[in-house]
């Protein structure tokens, strides 16, 4: 991954799956909103973080959400596209020479782990 992204990982999910299962649900599905779910937070915060530096919008324009599927694996990729125009997210996230790094897209996960914690939970009460 590139500096300006981070990456949202499940472990430990074999209680989750089976409460999945149980409810006759489609896993992949529900691990895919668990996901959508939990990354919403720290996307928020990366979001406020750039607008703060506003210049054109294309860095706001860059940013990615991607659900990805791997090898039975399922995780979530947040942050700035370079190739759409976050390349200056990556600046801000790592520092150059004259501008110190921030970190902001590590911190906006820190800063959220419990809320990305809860918000991933599957709700079988529907």
């Amino acid at each position: 991954m590139a500096g300006g992204k981070s990456r949202i990982e499940f472990f430990g999910t074999s209680e989750l799956l089976k409460k999945i299962e149980k409810a006759g649900g489609n896993v992949e599905k529900a691990c895919e909103n668990a996901l959508r779910a939990s990354v919403q937070a720290p996307k928020q915060e990366m979001l406020q973080y750039i607008q703060q530096h506003h210049l054109t919008g294309q860095t706001e324009d860059s940013f990615v959400e991607e659900i990805k599927n791997e090898n039975g694996k399922i995780y979530c990729e947040v942050g700035f596209s370079i190739r759409k125009g976050g390349i200056a997210a990556l600046f801000l996230n790592l520092g150059t020479p004259k501008i110190k790094p921030s970190f902001f897209v590590d911190d906006a996960i820190d800063h959220n782990i419990d809320k990305i914690k809860a918000d991933s939970q599957y709700d079988d009460s529907n």
